[in-house]
């Protein structure tokens, strides 16, 4: 530690001795959470110091796994697991991980460090993140990242989702006709007919925060996909939320178009001599992703019986 830093900070607390999965661990991750109400991760070094099975099929490694996954949902915290890696090769880095499959399986996600001599690589994959294969090399007591870090974009898909059912309020088709109409809107996005759902389910709290519900049914062998919007339910209080994504509404074409279509459609209303003026988009979005956060935070409160009046972001 001293190799790394003169003050270590005081948010880092060791502790020498655990007790194994199944046999305490879990009371002490709960007791550690009491004594640390900010407690955001642990680390334990390593995953095979906690283990009480000896077992070496896949069932067993998930199982235990699933015991640290649920503690960590439930706490609200992360927890790192370090891992040894077989002593092979093999050109998935996740197959190098020593135990079974079980293992990477439950883990939400991956870091499969490969060293060569003071040359490394760090292979990063989980649920909802980028694969991601980075260049490290060892100077002292660190690891120096040789890569450029990659270019985040900004996941606007919740905000897109809004604002598509804000004008039409209730969706229902197949992921393709309903992919098609969202690439009419916002053409420079890109969406998989074959993700759309998962890209919904991935986003659950998001899109139900700014009023949106879905679902999913079959008929006739045909799978298809409904959405509804709720503006009582969005905490955005109904606003637009990436307008500059989005492929300006043609007034000619709204007069063409099919009577199906002029039923869904949400005509927008003029706009009045004394209206506020429109607020810049990325203030919007700030204040939507704010009033999303806490819209969040109130319904898992309200899932333990804490009840917590809706944001006002007036106030």
């Amino acid at each position: 530690m001293y190799e790394l830093t003169d003050e270590p900070s005081e948010n880092l607390t060791f502790t020498l001795l655990a007790n194994s999965i199944g046999g305490g661990l879990e009371e002490d991750l709960r007791e550690c959470k009491k004594m640390f109400p900010d407690l955001k991760m642990v680390v334990i070094d390593t995953l095979q110091k906690i283990r009480n099975n000896i077992d070496t099929k896949y069932g067993a490694d998930y199982q235990e796994l699933s015991v640290l996954k649920n503690i960590a949902d439930q706490l609200g915290i992360a927890i790192v697991l370090v891992h040894h890696n077989r002593k092979a090769h093999d050109s998935n880095p996740n197959n190098l991980i020593s135990g079974t499959n079980g293992i990477a399986g439950c883990a939400d996600g991956l870091l499969v460090f490969t060293r060569n001599g003071e040359n490394a690589k760090l292979h990063i994959s989980g649920r909802g993140a980028p694969s991601l294969e980075l260049n490290l090399k060892r100077e002292n007591a660190k690891w120096i990242l040789l890569d450029d870090p990659p270019e985040s974009k900004l996941d606007i898909f919740s905000f897109m989702i809004h604002d598509f059912m804000f004008e039409k309020d209730s969706v229902s088709g197949t992921a393709s006709e309903i992919c098609s109409i969202l690439k009419e809107k916002y053409p420079k996005q890109e969406f998989n007919c074959n993700w759309l759902y998962r890209d919904l389910l991935q986003h659950d709290d998001e899109i139900r925060s700014l009023g949106i519900d879905y679902g999913k049914t079959k008929s006739n062998g045909i799978r298809s996909i409904f959405i509804h919007y709720n503006t009582d339910r969005d905490c955005s209080g109904g606003k637009i939320l990436c307008t500059e994504n989005a492929v300006p509404v043609d007034p000619e074409n709204i007069a063409n178009a099919d009577d199906s279509l002029i039923e869904v459609d949400r005509v927008e209303l003029p706009i009045e001599e004394n209206a506020v003026p429109a607020v810049p988009v990325e203030q919007i979005q700030g204040e939507a992703l704010i009033a999303m956060a806490a819209e969040m935070m109130r319904r898992r409160l309200a899932k333990d019986g804490i009840i917590v009046p809706a944001f006002d972001s007036d106030l």
